[in-house]
């Protein structure tokens, strides 16, 4: 009996450990999502789409279960993705216990923006002067182990022109990033572990040429 008693002990314990919290997540945008990311705010990459092969249609939800416990971390960043390729973006996003998040045509991320962030974190000016067309922008925290997705969607940036980004978080936080543009012949021009100002304008040339 004793024995019986400690396997159902071990049970419980085992279970609750991987006992995790749900978040649900409302599909309001008016379209259908194809893919459904959602990740801790301290990290600077995305995890993997949640969907899978299903999709959520508008008015559906999904409930996500969520990386760790409520108790380790309640801040998420939270993007959907349609089936035209555009994205909507929450960030730090307080979960709480059987949260329902809403997403509407109003989390619509800017096509040149990507990485739309609520009003208050820092914008930076990129301006290409690199003589090439740039396909792809990439902007991480300095501290991080890898690129954050491209910021320029479906846009490219032109010879002598310029792009508008909000930054994830605001420069009390974090204040050095990484910056990586790639032309049309796949040459990349990096900034490394550039100190960030308000309303900094950041200026590439051949000379970022990696």
């Amino acid at each position: 009996m004793r024995k019986y008693l400690i396997a159902l002990m071990l049970l419980f314990v085992s279970l609750s450990a991987f006992a995790q919290d749900r978040v649900r997540i409302l599909n309001n945008t008016g379209y259908t999502v194809y893919y459904v990311y959602i990740s801790q705010t301290a990290t600077s990459s995305w995890e993997e789409d949640v969907l899978g092969s299903d999709v959520l249609m508008n008015g559906n939800y999904v409930d996500v279960r969520l990386s760790y416990p409520l108790t380790v971390t309640n801040r998420y960043d939270i993007r959907l993705k349609d089936s035209d390729g555009d994205s909507y973006t929450k960030w730090d996003v307080l979960i709480t216990p059987n949260a329902v998040v809403e997403f509407t045509m109003a989390d619509l991320d800017r096509r040149d923006s990507a990485s739309r962030t609520p009003n208050g974190n820092p914008n930076i000016r990129i301006v290409n002067n690199t003589g090439y067309t740039v396909y792809y922008v990439y902007v991480s925290q300095a501290a991080a182990s890898n690129w954050g997705p491209d910021v320029m969607g479906s846009d490219v940036l032109g010879k002598g022109s310029s792009v508008d980004l909000w930054l994830p978080y605001p420069l009390n936080v974090t204040n050095r990033y990484d910056i990586r543009l790639k032309d049309s012949d796949g040459d990349t021009y990096t900034k490394w572990n550039v100190l960030i100002t308000p309303n900094a304008v950041i200026e590439f040339t051949f000379s970022d040429y990696d």
